[in-house]
Formats: structure tokens, sequence, C-alpha cells
């Protein structure tokens, strides 16, 4: 009874100090991460804006993704995935004569 009891206790004092060193590492990663993040930026700070435009014929999202991502911080793919989540779409497929909001950047 009692080595089951001392096993116990030591491998609770174990299981805290294992989270407390994943929570220490994570801390510690994550802020390093972050940083990193932060630093890629090179300090161009742009201001976001939303407007409305009406879809013509031919339009698809990954077009006006090309056209409106060029030169910020989203990749053609998570800005298509912003427009999808904006807007409420589900698919890739859009209508001409439909309105989508987008996102741009601006100074």
């Amino acid at each position: 009874m009692r080595r089951r009891e001392a096993y116990r206790k030591k491998m609770r004092s174990f299981l805290i100090a294992l989270m407390m060193l994943a929570a220490f590492f994570s801390g510690f990663f994550g802020h390093t991460l972050l940083s990193a993040r932060a630093a890629e930026k090179g300090g161009k700070e742009l201001n976001r804006y939303y407007t409305s435009i009406q879809l013509q014929p031919g339009d698809s999202l990954w077009d006006i993704a090309k056209t409106y991502s060029a030169g910020t911080c989203y990749s053609t793919a998570e800005y298509v995935k912003e427009l999808k989540r904006m807007n409420g779409l589900s698919s890739d497929e859009i209508r001409s004569g439909d309105y989508i909001t987008i996102v741009y950047f601006g100074r």
C-alpha cells in the first residue's frame, strides 16, 4: 500500500513538472515565432479596407485574389479562404452580377 502511494506521488510530481516544462516551451517558442512573423513584415504597415465589387462574367475568386492580394501578407490561397469566410461562401463558385465584399490594403 505504501509503495503504491509513493509511486502515485512520484508520478503526480513528474506530470506536474512535465506540464510546467511544456507550458514554458510553448510560451517561449510561441513568442519567438510571433516575433519572427512580425519581423517579416519589414516595417510596412498597411491599413485594411473593405469594399463591395460586382462580379463580371469570367471572374473567379482566384483571379480576384491574385489582383487584391499582391503586395500583402496574404498568399492567393489565403486570400481566397478569407473571401469565402467574409462572404459566407462554402465553395469557389460565384455568379456574375452578384456582389461580394473584398479586403484590400493601402497606406
